[in-house]
């Protein structure tokens, strides 16, 4: 996976942060991932994810890799 739009660069001071990420998984599926980080408090990140491919078994395959982190 790659970062797309210059989505890899953070803010400095910055509370939240959304990353495009671009790829292609096994077989040659495109994969899209918008990968979403706010700062909850002090030591809390709350992460949201969302993927998006040609085939939804690859979208949920990514989500399990991501949830076993």
């Amino acid at each position: 996976m790659q970062p797309c739009e210059g989505t890899e660069v953070v803010p400095p001071n910055s509370r939240s942060h959304t990353c495009l990420l671009s790829g292609v998984y096994m077989c040659n599926l495109k994969v899209l991932v918008w990968l979403s980080f706010n700062i909850d408090g002090p030591k809390e990140v709350a992460m949201k994810l969302a993927v998006r491919s040609e085939d939804e078994s690859a979208s949920h395959a990514i989500h399990e890799i991501v949830a076993s982190g």
